[in-house]
């Protein structure tokens, strides 16, 4: 049995406080935020988080995807990348439904989501290898393997003996769900996504095997409905969870997965390995909060353990200016 996620739950801070007040330490910190923003007040506060951020001391900051709800222009989409570059740190990013499977709606602009998603990926991943962000850092990447060449949004890194890696797995069905026009090619894009995915995840502990890694963290947008292994949702991310419940079942050491998607902030322990019925204890989940919030959370991690601390954060719906 693998080693037990330790985890340590820090109460919110308040945004005007500085920059780490009640903050814990660790070898590595870095932030996760996602679902975000999607009205003209929350853009706003969105400003304030971008401060908050540079005032801090990270390693990188992650977005889980949905960087808006709409339009799904060319405009919004750089608009939100202009406001990613200004963070002074590292920003690694991994698309959401937003910004592409659910782009169909009048209200969304009426797009066709592969054509999104092939805008998605020249906007936010124009230099393969780079994260975004003030700081830009070197990460591996799928696409590098001509086999999967056009996952360029599938990254991933090391740092203090743990393999972090995004995983492009999107709410709305896995980008399953029906709508006027829908084709074959959109069902082909979402079964290759979706093994793509299982790939990625399977060489990601491979590479922590090999290297004797202490912990994966895993990031994505999608939530997994984790709570219901009977729940019909589930099957829309096959063969990706049979995936990621075989390679925690023997891996010895913590695994975390952060995502979006539900808007909660959450953290607990729901992997079952439906094979045997056990539960994974050395899994553990982390849910972002998402709209009408506007927040992150602030992870610490001591590599000796290794624990990691989580603090989420918030900035307060009146502060928009």
């Amino acid at each position: 049995m693998g080693a037990r996620v330790v985890v340590v739950l820090l109460i919110a801070a308040a945004c005007g406080s500085s920059p780490e007040s009640g903050s814990v330490r660790g070898d590595l910190t870095f932030t996760v935020m996602g679902d975000a923003p999607y009205y003209w007040h929350e853009a706003r506060r969105y400003e304030h988080l971008v401060d908050a951020l540079n005032a801090d001391s990270l390693d990188w900051v992650i977005h889980v995807g949905d960087l808006f709800w709409k339009p799904c222009s060319d405009e919004k989409m750089r608009e939100r990348l202009e406001v990613l570059q200004r963070i002074r740190h590292p920003v690694v990013y991994t698309p959401g439904d937003n910004e592409w499977t659910d782009c169909w709606g009048p209200r969304e602009g009426g797009f066709e989501p592969l054509d999104r998603l092939e805008r998605v990926r020249e906007i936010y991943f124009p230099n393969p290898g780079r994260s975004l962000g003030g700081t830009p850092m070197q990460v591996a990447f799928q696409a590098s393997d001509s086999t999967w060449s056009e996952f360029v949004e599938n990254q991933r890194w090391t740092r203090g003996g743990i393999v972090f890696a995004t995983l492009h797995l999107v709410g709305s069905s896995n980008g399953k769900d029906d709508f006027p026009g829908r084709i074959e090619a959109d069902d082909r894009e979402a079964q290759r996504r979706t093994e793509a995915a299982a790939a990625w995840l399977r060489g990601t502990f491979d590479e922590a095997r090999d290297a004797g890694a202490r912990a994966v963290v895993l990031l994505q947008h999608a939530d997994l409905v984790f709570e219901d292994p009977a729940d019909e949702y589930r099957r829309a991310f096959e063969p990706f969870l049979s995936a990621l419940e075989e390679v925690v079942a023997i891996f010895d050491g913590p695994v975390l997965l952060a995502h979006g998607d539900s808007h909660d902030y959450n953290v607990d322990s729901p992997l079952v390995d439906r094979r045997t019925g056990r539960a994974l204890e050395n899994f553990t989940r982390m849910q972002v909060m998402g709209s009408p919030e506007v927040g992150w959370v602030r992870v610490a991690v001591d590599t000796a353990g290794p624990t990691f601390s989580f603090e989420p954060r918030r900035i307060p719906v009146w502060k928009l200016w």
